[in-house]
């Protein structure tokens, strides 16, 4: 599986390339592994936690199904068989990740999800895992919330496609510039 994952160079983030996915299981043991590393607790400011689904094995079929039946029709038409194949086979895990707060929350509100999903990411890579966090629009589709479970006071904030690499070792992204190289230091008067 291809999955094209980009990132805008020109606000100082990295590209990471086309990702082919394994065909071997990821354990349930290390993405719940995973999950507590990267502490979402850091990133939510909610007293209440957020929570995960993880499809995998036989239950990718039933994700495959929440996001076919969400998608319009005529993308469904042309889409239809490259997605179930995607998602029920290319594709090892699907870790959903589901947060208490209503549908209609602004954007703003979604940084801490996306901080967090760059430091899951990371972990993940160290694990030669490739994890590729995705929010669509059919993530909030009535269909899709139903199919999934999830009620009116929920909001899918991303998923990701998680799978070992094709290749045996881990692919290491290329460090970004120091945090310390962008201070700028005022100790004394001018």
């Amino acid at each position: 599986m291809t999955t094209l994952y980009r990132q805008e160079n020109s606000i100082g983030k990295r590209r990471a390339g086309t990702y082919e996915f394994s065909p071997m299981p990821v354990p349930q043991s290390l993405i719940r592994k995973l999950l507590d590393e990267a502490d979402p607790s850091l990133y939510v400011m909610s007293p209440a936690p957020w929570r995960y689904m993880l499809f995998s094995g036989e239950g990718r079929q039933l994700y495959m199904e929440a996001v076919r039946q969400s998608f319009p029709p005529h993308l469904a038409d042309c889409h239809g068989s490259w997605a179930a194949y995607q998602y029920t086979e290319a594709i090892p895990a699907h870790l959903v990740v589901v947060a208490p707060v209503p549908a209609d929350t602004p954007e703003d509100d979604m940084i801490p999800a996306k901080a967090w999903s760059k430091r899951f990411c990371m972990l993940a890579a160290e694990q030669g895992l490739h994890a590729v966090w995705k929010m669509n629009d059919y993530q909030q589709h009535p269909v899709f919330m139903n199919l999934m479970g999830l009620t009116a006071k929920e909001r899918v904030l991303g998923v990701f496609h998680i799978g070992y690499g094709d290749q045996s070792e881990p692919r290491h992204m290329e460090a970004g510039r120091p945090a310390s190289e962008l201070m700028t230091v005022y100790d004394h008067l001018v």
